[in-house]
């Protein structure tokens, strides 16, 4: 078995911003069927009815539905989506000045011969 180390010593901003949108896409899609899922198994339980009688009864006309559910759990996964996409260029730039002072990430790879 072949062993040899290997130091990550700088990432490209533009590298980390196509990745960091691809997965927070992806993560977006998961958010949103996740939260789907979780509507319709509370509406089966019957908790959004009650929910909405107790606003009915403190005197609010605001109704909980699956579009306003949707409507939030879309701002929400939206707004995470544009951070992480933002911030992973800014943590690149930032990792690439650490390893200018204090070296990289030092990796062991095996090779595994089958």
């Amino acid at each position: 078995m072949a062993t040899r180390q290997v130091s990550v010593v700088r990432i490209s901003p533009m590298s980390a911003f196509r990745v960091a949108l691809a997965m927070s896409l992806v993560a977006l899609v998961a958010w949103i069927i996740t939260v789907a899922l979780l509507y319709y198994g509370l509406q089966t339980a019957g908790i959004w009815d009650k929910l909405n009688s107790v606003v009915a009864g403190v005197g609010g006309d605001q109704v909980v539905g699956f579009g306003m559910v949707m409507a939030v759990a879309s701002l929400v996964g939206a707004i995470a989506a544009i951070l992480m996409t933002i911030l992973a260029p800014l943590a690149a730039v930032i990792y690439n000045a650490i390893v200018d002072l204090f070296g990289g990430i030092r990796l062991t790879l095996h090779e595994r011969r089958s």
